[in-house]
């Protein structure tokens, strides 16, 4: 079982993949931490309180992080994931609350507390654990791992030409962090753009109170997109990350150096890859294990299988 505190700027495939992870009998959710990303960090620490009280878990703690990235103004992207992150989908008001330990530290006390236990899974830019880890550099000799869902290696980026959005969010913080010297599992768009949940599979997930919201939030992005046939579908970015946890085997891996670029201009938070060995620098040595290709058949079919787990109930 991996220990896994979730890091995240809630939007609606974050909230898939908190769906995912407290489906998945393999993880055991230690904490969420919030981060200014997809829509400003108020916002999104109430939807991960109010997705935790639907789900019955409100036993897991959040604790609210950044409001703004390192360097860079803030950037939102309510303009795909709605005002409220959700598509604009009315949940009740969490009776539950943060705790009122800054993310930050929240993440530095778990990790060191837990030595080489904690799995790190980071789904929103890249600003909290950019800070812990310069706060309190030991983490990076006991965490387990970091797995990150960002970057653009071999692919055309969502948010510039050449730019994923997590990155591009923050990509001093992202810099920081795949510096960081520990090991990194980096999901990036090379396989996340591959792996679709098409419309006519989420129509044919049973009804539960889980699986209302996806529908809903789904087709609003459908909406957005107006990718209404079973040539589109929804991009599974967030919880293809969790699924990295979950089933690694279902992506293949490839050591490669990433650095990020950090001029402004239009190639600010490009991600550089160096995946061929030869005449590589020695500051260029491997610092991620990057994703490179997907079973995505195979994970779309993982993540409807764990949404009939909310008929069961936690």
């Amino acid at each position: 079982m991996y220990r896994v505190i979730l890091d995240t700027d809630v939007g609606i495939d974050d909230a898939l993949a908190l769906f995912l992870a407290l489906s998945s009998p393999e993880i055991e959710l230690e904490a969420i931490t919030t981060v200014n990303g997809n829509v400003p960090v108020e916002i999104g620490t109430r939807n991960a309180l109010a997705l935790l009280e639907l789900t019955g878990r409100t036993d897991i703690p959040v604790a609210r992080g950044c409001e703004r990235p390192l360097v860079r103004p803030a950037i939102d992207a309510k303009h795909i994931h709605g005002e409220n992150g959700l598509g604009n989908a009315v949940l009740a008001a969490p009776s539950i609350t943060p705790v009122a330990q800054h993310a930050v530290d929240l993440l530095i006390e778990r990790i060191m507390a837990k030595p080489q236990m904690i799995t790190l899974v980071c789904i929103g830019p890249l600003t909290n654990v950019a800070l812990a880890l310069r706060r309190e550099p030991r983490i990076a000799e006991n965490i387990y791992e970091v797995v990150i869902m960002g970057g653009a290696l071999r692919v055309h980026g969502n948010v510039t030409p050449t730019a994923e959005y997590n990155i591009y969010a923050d990509p001093h913080a992202a810099y920081i962090v795949l510096h960081g010297g520990w090991p990194i599992r980096l999901v990036s768009l090379d396989v996340t753009t591959m792996t679709l949940l098409k419309p006519g599979q989420i129509a044919s997930l049973p009804d539960n109170r889980v699986t209302q919201l996806i529908k809903y939030m789904t087709n609003y992005s459908f909406r957005f997109s107006a990718a209404l046939d079973n040539t589109h579908g929804f991009p599974m970015h967030d919880p293809l990350c969790v699924g990295a946890v979950v089933q690694p085997d279902l992506i293949a891996w490839q050591p490669c150096y990433v650095d990020v670029e950090l001029a402004d201009g239009a190639t600010l938070g490009t991600t550089i890859a160096q995946f061929d060995p030869r005449d590589r620098p020695h500051s260029w040595r491997p610092n991620v294990h990057a994703s490179v290709t997907v079973e995505a058949e195979q994970f779309i079919q993982l993540f409807t299988e764990r949404c009939k787990f909310y008929d069961e109930g936690p």
